[in-house]
């Protein structure tokens, strides 16, 4: 099988730098002592994406869908999750180092996969709706 995605990403690198971060793959969540629910997550891993803007039509899509949060797309060499009550996960999660080698806006910051925007299972890759998670 052809993967498209490494093909463009020679391209695109050469203006838009791919990046290190840690993703954390949601696995649901847990019930705390006072009852409240908290996310938990599979092992981290050190994954190199490609973060980008969102298209207007991205954005108009997210819209009709009542995603208002989306603030970059992400292209990764895996497949992600977005919040999904049917299976419990709560969205996986980005972890961007607090690194020179990373663009300033990404530097030591958390974003949570808001939506997956191309899924392509059987090619392993995906691009993702993003947005950044308080401190």
């Amino acid at each position: 099988m052809i993967n498209l995605r490494s093909m463009a990403n020679r391209l695109t690198s050469g203006v838009n730098p791919n990046v290190t971060a840690t993703l954390l793959v949601s696995t649901g969540y847990a019930t705390d002592a006072a009852g409240l629910q908290v996310p938990t997550y599979a092992a981290p891993e050190t994954v190199t994406v490609q973060v980008q803007a969102l298209t207007q039509k991205e954005l108009q899509h997210l819209d009709k869908l009542n995603i208002t949060n989306g603030q970059a797309g992400v292209f990764v060499d895996r497949q992600l999750n977005s919040a999904d009550r049917s299976t419990g996960s709560g969205g996986d999660v980005f972890q961007f180092p607090d690194s020179p080698s990373i663009p300033a806006d990404l530097r030591g910051s958390e974003w949570l996969v808001v939506a997956v925007l191309e899924g392509w299972p059987g090619s392993g890759w995906c691009r993702a709706a993003i947005t950044r998670q308080m401190s």
